[in-house]
């Protein structure tokens, strides 16, 4: 695969995961259960690395739009941890649970600017996150039965996780 493929590869999920964050405002920064659908996303980062890097940037640019810069920063950390560990988690159901304990990252900032219950906090924030996440792991449960997507999405060569994937598919058939 050429450089300049993977490169829009990425750029196009970051695009996405800026847009329906931005667009879905209301939901993406609602007060304490904040329903940011552009996590679904995260899935991408279970079958395929490469996707930590546009997960983590389209999080940093999305979070401009945030309550605070420091947003920015912090979020978009708790993005690269929680893709992170997705990406090395076996299991695609117990690989929701990175990003729904990244949120104590999100609790722990709001509690440090804004005096708010770290605990509150964090049990909000990670309520909205899990929503999305199971919601994201039954859309991608589906997608990921695509074996034609998968080859389409696909960055890293080879990638064992498609791979299995795709055979664990064909098995059931």
């Amino acid at each position: 695969m050429s450089r300049t493929n993977k490169l829009v590869k990425i750029a196009v999920v970051a695009a996405i995961y800026i847009v329906s964050t931005i667009a879905l405002g209301q939901l993406s920064y609602w007060g304490p259960i904040g329903l940011r659908v552009s996590e679904m996303l995260n899935f991408l980062a279970f079958i395929d690395p490469f996707y930590i890097i546009s997960l983590t940037v389209g999080c940093a640019v999305a979070n401009f739009y945030s309550f605070s810069i420091v947003d920015v920063f912090v979020g978009s950390f708790a993005t690269f941890l929680a893709t992170y560990a997705m990406w090395k988690t076996k299991n695609m159901l117990v690989s929701i649970i990175w990003p729904v304990l990244g949120s104590a990252f999100i609790a722990e900032e709001l509690h440090v600017l804004y005096k708010v219950p770290f605990f509150y906090t964090f049990f909000t924030q990670a309520l909205g996150e899990l929503i999305v996440m199971v919601l994201g792991y039954f859309v991608f449960k589906k997608i990921f039965k695509n074996a034609a997507f998968l080859d389409r999405i696909k960055i890293k060569y080879p990638n064992e996780k498609i791979e299995y994937i795709k055979v664990k598919e064909l098995n059931r058939l």
